[in-house]
């Protein structure tokens, strides 16, 4: 039986066009998400919300549920603008912004910068 040796470079590709794919799936939910939230009427509570949109599917890479239910799980929360309501919304469905212990010092930012802009270029020319 021979090893398997994958290619990383491959790999990595590969994970960053997967996670892409997610991106852009989250993106598009958020979008009509925020279409509906921006007709609804300000502020609101997240039960007016849960009760407005209980039946609204929302299509996630693995699941679908419903806008409803993810106001659901923000209980008491009020919203002043729809665009806090669809950020409340984007922070449930893929988790809030990591704090200071996901912060490494050491990470160079300008060579992911790099990457991505070199990303993004490859993506543009084939």
């Amino acid at each position: 039986m021979a090893d398997y040796d994958p290619d990383a470079e491959k790999e990595q590709r590969h994970a960053r066009e997967r996670q892409r794919e997610r991106t852009e799936s989250v993106e598009d939910m958020l979008g009509q998400a925020g279409e509906m939230l921006g007709k609804h009427k300000y502020p609101a509570t997240s039960e007016e919300l849960a009760a407005e949109y209980g039946d609204q599917p929302l299509d996630l890479m693995n699941e679908t549920e419903s806008l409803g239910s993810v106001f659901d799980r923000l209980v008491d929360e009020r919203f002043e603008s729809a665009e806090e309501a669809r950020e409340a919304v984007y922070n449930e469905i893929t988790g809030a912004a990591g704090g200071p212990e996901e912060y490494n010092d050491e990470r160079d930012l300008v060579e992911l910068d790099d990457a991505e802009t070199e990303e993004k270029t490859d993506v543009n020319s084939n």
